[in-house]
């Protein structure tokens, strides 16, 4: 894998995002053996989780995928985020579920915190800046948006319609740009994962309704193309982040923006 990472940084990403989906996949049969949902798969994320922060670290390569300390100007685009805190907050207009236990609730948070991080750590950092290394940061910047969405497909095994599946693909397009642009603007990913662990929960604790789910998320798609569209003007206006601009950290790097 580290062959792969320095010499095909795309490759490299694809394989992560494969052994992501065999490990969940994976995890939600034992699951369900066991007779606890998201149990296994919970413990076998954590279990990934924490290998590769300590892998990537070990090795130079965690701030170069966007994973640091946040800093004091981070905070000064907090208010690029706030697009991100309504989306989230529209979910738990929906009331919460009443059936769900402790033990139930604590899965589905320690479940969603890792799905967050590892999926913004592959199709953000990985996808992102392996395309970037070895094409324009435009191209990184959609085809990873472009493929997180259709990675959501797979939500056709679970039961969904096809009109549902193609407005979740929609919208998981139109937010994986916004996320995309978010980590080229800032430079962090740490802000995303903490979003997109937080709508994942949401998701998952309270009610839903498939028409008024059906409508939140058509009207939340098109409050994402609108904050794509302003980001996208601020990337124009003031450039990537200087971290976007620096070199892998074992080979150099060219970024271009087109």
């Amino acid at each position: 894998m580290v062959t792969l990472q320095e010499k095909y940084p795309v490759w490299h990403a694809v394989a992560w995002i494969a052994i992501y989906v065999i490990t969940v996949n994976v995890g939600d049969l034992l699951s369900e053996m066991a007779g606890e949902p998201n149990s296994v798969t919970s413990a076998l994320l954590v279990l990934l989780s924490l290998w590769l922060v300590v892998d990537l670290r070990r090795r130079g390569w965690l701030g170069y995928y966007g994973v640091r300390p946040l800093r004091r100007e981070d905070f000064q685009s907090m208010l690029l985020y706030l697009p991100l805190l309504l989306i989230v907050s529209l979910q738990f207009t929906k009331g919460f579920k009443e059936d769900l236990t402790f033990t139930a609730v604590l899965l589905i948070i320690v479940l969603m915190v890792c799905v967050g991080f590892l999926e913004e750590l592959i199709f953000r950092g990985m996808l992102l800046r392996g395309i970037q290394r070895t094409s324009t940061l435009t191209r990184a910047i959609v085809i990873s948006g472009v493929t997180f969405g259709i990675g959501h497909v797979v939500n056709l095994a679970r039961g969904m319609t096809p009109l549902e599946q193609a407005i979740q693909v929609g919208f998981g397009v139109v937010l994986g740009i916004v996320l995309a642009l978010l980590f080229v603007v800032t430079g962090t990913i740490v802000p995303l994962i903490v979003f997109h662990a937080l709508l994942n929960i949401s998701g998952n604790i309270t009610l839903g309704d498939p028409t008024a789910d059906l409508i939140m998320l058509a009207a939340t798609t098109v409050v994402c193309v609108g904050y794509a569209l302003y980001l996208m003007a601020v990337l124009r206006r003031k450039g990537p982040a200087e971290a976007i601009a620096q070199p892998a950290p074992t080979m150099p790097a060219t970024v271009a923006v087109v």
